[in-house]
């Protein structure tokens, strides 16, 4: 087992000096507002208690290394990227703000490996070990054990920060490609690779109970990842030749969400506003469609992020998000 100070390491490692040192209000070190912030733009992560508090976005929004020092030993989950900014709903009911296009920079790539169980995760840890050196290239940063599984998180040894040109982020784009690619190339060697979720969401937090290993000096170099993964398109079929972020979800008979109709329409890609089915009806339809089948609200707002961002002619982000409450607000008969 690390020490404390071993895991407060790794948190700030992974953060890549993104948040401030202290507390705007109320520090407990800077008691007097003397001591001077480094000029670089500072940014915020959300935390989470559970992963049912995760799943329903009820979260804290923290902007200092002082305020994720004061609470991250009793967080479970958090979001390792920093955003520009985070905030709350009304009555501060659920974080907000924390989606792709509002990341400040990525610092990290990390995979989500799950099993059926905890006993086949602990039987298959030294199988897991030795699949996710990458191409004998990259070594992970640390590894997490899970309920049920590992989060294995790839620090990069430099931010990757997020320009918007021309409408687009083409760094993120290039971010995800990587961690595509670095996914489907774990997943060729171990079974249980979630190659479908949210690139750089909400993953587990280091915690003194669920670290099981950490080399600080092993930090990956983006360059080279950004070669290898070239490298790794030219070698290998992509899933998504147009280079679309995949779309998975677990399947279970009888739900809408493995009925042909909804895995055709998550394939759209130029619904337009007011030509036949309008791109806010597409979104409230896979939406209600998962609310019946028993898809987290979180889960639901990831996987229709990935679909707007896929269309030609996107929503703004806040329509998503409240056609999202609207069909989990359970006055929607939904599809049949």
């Amino acid at each position: 087992m690390y020490d404390k100070k071993t895991v407060q390491v790794a948190q700030r490692l992974v953060l890549h000096d993104s948040l401030r040192t202290y507390k705007v209000k109320n520090s407990r070190f800077n008691l007097a507002g003397q001591a001077k912030e480094t000029p670089t733009k500072k940014g915020a992560i959300a935390l989470f208690s559970s992963k049912e508090s995760m799943q329903k976005s009820h979260g804290v929004v923290v902007t200092s290394f002082e305020a994720l020092g004061a609470i991250a030993d009793r967080m479970t989950h958090w979001t390792p990227n920093t955003f520009n900014w985070l905030g709350y709903t009304q009555k501060r009911a659920n974080v907000r703000g924390h989606r792709e296009d509002n990341l400040a920079q990525i610092n990290t790539l990390v995979v989500d490996i799950d099993f059926a169980d905890a006993q086949e995760r602990d039987a298959r840890e030294q199988e897991v070990l030795g699949a996710v050196t990458v191409a004998d290239l990259f070594i992970p940063t640390m590894i997490l054990r899970t309920a049920k599984g590992y989060h294995v998180y790839y620090v990069f040894d430099h931010p990757m920060f997020l320009r918007k040109k021309r409408g687009q982020f083409p760094v993120l784009k290039a971010a995800q490609k990587m961690s595509s690619f670095v996914r489907q190339w774990i997943q060729e060697r171990v079974a249980g690779v979630d190659v479908g979720c949210n690139n750089f969401g909400i993953f587990r937090i280091p915690r003194q109970d669920n670290l099981v290993f950490f080399d600080a000096h092993m930090l990956v170099q983006v360059s080279a990842l950004m070669k290898w993964s070239q490298y790794y398109a030219t070698q290998v079929p992509v899933t998504k030749p147009d280079n679309r972020q995949v779309i998975s979800l677990a399947p279970d008979e009888g739900r809408q969400v493995d009925q042909a109709w909804f895995k055709a329409l998550l394939e759209v890609t130029t619904v337009k506003s007011g030509q036949g089915l309008a791109r806010h009806n597409t979104v409230l339809t896979l939406a209600l469609a998962m609310y019946q089948s028993k898809i987290s609200q979180q889960r639901a707002r990831d996987v229709l992020d990935v679909f707007n961002s896929n269309l030609h002619d996107p929503l703004a982000d806040r329509e998503v998000v409240q056609c999202v409450r609207d069909a989990y607000s359970g006055n929607y008969r939904g599809q049949h």
